[in-house]
């Protein structure tokens, strides 16, 4: 770790290697349980693996719809007030799907080996695989800041996952139809 945890943070972003994705996306109208693998080598002690693993719960995304109706234009022109105008009579056509997780203590585990990393994330894999788990999650990441890569994880996934959902949604008339 470097005295510039910004720095951590950007570098552990972008040097998490997904092994294996959930085959199945993030649930569109329940939640979604990923189990995660994470393996990392750990600094200064060659040859030595951490494998963490846990659970990361995605919420099911909600629908969220813009108000246009209560902001004002005090000082701004006869532009940016024909603009909001048009944002309002067509706000009903924008929609924003949020998604939420949080990060599950039960179940959460740490386990150092001596073996080379690929080989362990090929038996993970493997195992997850075997397991039929299409909620499995393997990945490589930096050992500190660790919980960076689950972070990537869930950003990936929901990238993923977005335009499944909103075919989902729009599907059962819950994304322009009525909300409940």
């Amino acid at each position: 770790m470097s005295a510039d945890a910004g720095f951590d943070r950007w570098y552990a972003a972008r040097n998490v290697k997904i092994f294996l994705s959930p085959s199945h996306g993030l649930e569109t109208f329940g939640s979604t349980l990923v189990n995660y693998h994470l393996i990392s080598e750990i600094e200064d002690r060659p040859g030595k693996i951490r494998i963490r693993e846990g659970r990361l719960e995605a919420h099911k995304p909600l629908v969220i719809t813009p108000d246009f109706s209560g902001i004002t234009t005090d000082g701004l022109g006869e532009a940016a007030q024909e603009y909001l105008e048009f944002l309002r009579q067509t706000e009903k056509n924008l929609r924003i799907l949020e998604y939420g997780y949080h990060l599950k203590s039960d179940n959460f585990s740490e386990t150092v080996l001596t073996e080379p990393i690929e080989a362990v994330a090929a038996k993970i894999k493997r195992e997850a695989i075997v397991k039929n788990d299409k909620f499995a999650a393997v990945l490589q990441g930096v050992d500190d800041p660790w919980d960076v890569a689950l972070v990537e994880l869930w950003r990936r996934e929901v990238m993923r996952s977005a335009g499944r959902n909103i075919m989902e949604l729009n599907e059962r008339g819950k994304l322009f139809g009525e909300q409940s």
